[in-house]
This record gives structure tokens, C-alpha cells and sequence, in this order.
């Protein structure tokens, strides 16, 4: 007999997502550019054919991706910009989406973006938006949110760059941001590109811009379990940042980052989640692998003067 888990697991992205919202219409896209960050993901540029209008999304929705030769879309969380994906505002001489998509040779669409990069480069997909994890809250007044603190593991970043490069760009008035990034590095020697979306993550709580992009009082955490390789860091969970660096650390400035080795533990938790009244005026993302979600929602949810509806996540399984 199936588990209710691995029943869930076998069926399709547009199965698992078909009570979520999700647009109407198909959009035309070309693979423009592709990245690798280490082995075991790849970022995609897709170029929006319609230059005129772009697509509209929210910060943290998704796409279902139709690649051809394969019936049944993907399902990839937009990991760009709102802006970027408008002609009007784009910082780029044309609009376009980005995803993050983590080797997968099971799921035939990401099997698909894994060819040879010479192989698709230039080819076309259809795209469609959807997904309800998103910013700003839904069913949350905005403007009594003060706090947002952000919770990823692994890949569970994606939804959240999009989420808070929108905060950055469009200078939504928070007292406080904070990161809480817990990854694996490819090996004791990583860089920072190495890490998923590490730079552009640096770059947006780097205080040594100007206001009003940015408030001292925002705070990175980042938290290394360990190495692919099977190796392990160094150091333990008490370890601070200045203990552990990686290279090219040292020339990013003032930035408000503080990385551990170790998991997302209670004491990273409660500081994140502030005193009591800090609570209420708070809003609280968590993305990432099925425990780790599981038992940070609940952590949170059982704290004092968290609201549940304050208490948001996404769970792609």
C-alpha cells in the first residue's frame, strides 16, 4: 500500500498544484543564458518573447514550465524579480525570468533542462504563473508589517530572492529584515559563487549603501551543515563568522552577516522571531526541505504572540 507521502510523490507538478491560483494565460519564452553553481543546480535566463508587455508575477510564485517532447509541465519557482520581467522597468535591454532548477533525473522537465547546454540553448518554452506563496501576505495589512524574517534550506531559497530583492528594489518600509540560509558547500574550499544565489543574498544586506535601500538593523545568518563531499566543516554550531570565511569574504564591507556550522537551531530561531512585541508586528517565510519546514512552522507557530496566520510556507513535495 502507498504512503499519503510517497502517493503525493508521484504525482505531477500541475497534480500536487491544482487547488493553488494560477494564470490563465501561456507565455512564450527562449532559453537565453545558462549558469551552473556547482553540480548540482543551474540558473536559467529565459528571454519573454513579448517585449512589449512582459509577465506579470508576485515575488515567490512559480511557473509551470512546458518543455518540448514532454506532455506534463515542470513546476520551477521564479527566482528574479518582479521588475525584471517588465519592459518598462526592466534594468535589462529585454524582459525575462529566471529559475533555479536542481539536477533531477527522475522529473522528466528538469531531465529535460539538464541536456547539454548547447543542445537547448535558443529553444523555446511555454510558461504559466501560479502559486500563492507569495509577498505581500495574502490576507495580512500590510502596512502593520514591520518584521519579515526569512527561513530557507537548500533550495528552498528560490521563492524567497525574489521576495526580498522586491523588498529592495521597491524600498518597502521594514524595520528589520533577516535571512536565515541554511545550505551545504560543495567542498571545504568553495567560493562564494559556489553557494546558490550567495552573492546577489551578500549584495542586498551590504549596509554600505545608501539609504533608504537599506537598515542596520537588517541581519544575514547564513548556516553551513557541511560539504557534499561527505566532509564536514571545522567547527560547530557555536562557531562565528569571523572563524569560518570563505574566500573573497573579506572585501564585501560592512555587511550584517554572521555564518555558523550547523543546522537552523532554537537559539538562531528565537532570536529571529524578536520579544513580544516584535511578534505582533511580524511576518514569518519558511521554505525548505519537508522536516526542516515542518518543524520550524510548528516551532514558530507555538510561540507566544505569533499569529498563525502570520506564518507562511511553501512545501514543493
Amino acid at each position: 500500500m502507498q504512503t499519503r507521502s510517497s502517493t503525493k510523490a508521484s504525482l505531477s507538478h500541475k497534480e500536487r498544484t491544482a487547488t493553488e491560483p494560477r494564470s490563465r494565460d501561456l507565455h512564450p519564452v527562449i532559453v537565453d543564458s545558462i549558469m551552473e553553481v556547482g553540480d548540482t543546480i543551474r540558473t536559467f535566463r529565459l528571454a519573454i518573447e513579448d517585449r512589449q508587455n512582459g509577465i506579470n508575477f508576485l515575488p515567490g510564485q512559480w511557473l509551470d514550465v512546458h518543455v518540448p517532447g514532454i506532455e506534463k509541465a515542470g513546476g520551477f519557482t521564479i527566482t528574479s524579480s518582479p521588475r525584471d520581467a517588465v519592459a518598462a522597468t526592466t534594468r535589462s535591454s529585454s524582459p525575462f525570468l529566471e529559475l533555479a532548477v536542481q539536477r533531477s533525473p527522475d522529473n522528466p522537465p528538469a531531465a529535460w533542462l539538464w541536456q547539454p547546454t548547447e543542445t537547448i540553448l535558443g529553444s523555446q518554452l511555454a510558461v504559466r504563473v501560479g502559486g500563492s506563496f507569495i509577498w505581500p501576505p495574502p490576507g495580512l495589512d500590510s502596512e502593520r508589517i514591520k518584521r519579515v524574517v526569512f527561513i530557507a534550506g537548500g533550495v528552498g531559497i528560490n521563492p524567497l530572492i525574489s521576495m526580498l530583492s522586491y523588498i529592495r528594489e521597491e524600498n518597502v518600509p521594514l524595520d528589520h529584515v533577516r535571512l536565515l540560509y541554511s545550505t551545504k558547500l560543495p567542498s571545504k574550499t568553495s567560493t562564494k559563487s559556489e553557494v546558490l544565489f550567495l552573492p546577489r543574498i551578500l549584495d542586498l544586506f551590504c549596509t554600505s549603501k545608501p539609504p533608504p535601500r537599506q537598515n542596520h538593523r537588517d541581519r544575514l545568518e547564513l548556516f553551513f551543515t557541511g560539504t557534499l563531499d561527505g566532509s564536514l566543516l571545522c567547527c560547530n554550531e557555536d562557531v562565528l563568522f569571523q572563524s569560518f570565511v570563505l574566500p573573497g569574504f573579506e572585501s564585501e564591507g560592512n555587511l550584517p552577516v554572521v555564518a555558523w556550522g550547523g543546522r537552523i537551531n532554537e537559539h538562531a530561531l528565537s532570536s529571529a522571531v524578536g520579544n513580544e512585541k516584535e511578534r505582533g508586528s511580524a511576518v514569518f517565510y519558511v521554505c525548505g526541505p519537508p522536516d526542516m519546514t515542518d518543524s520550524i512552522v510548528q516551532y514558530l507557530k507555538d510561540r507566544e504572540n505569533v499569529a498563525p496566520e502570520s506564518v507562511l510556507c511553501e512545501k514543493w513535495w
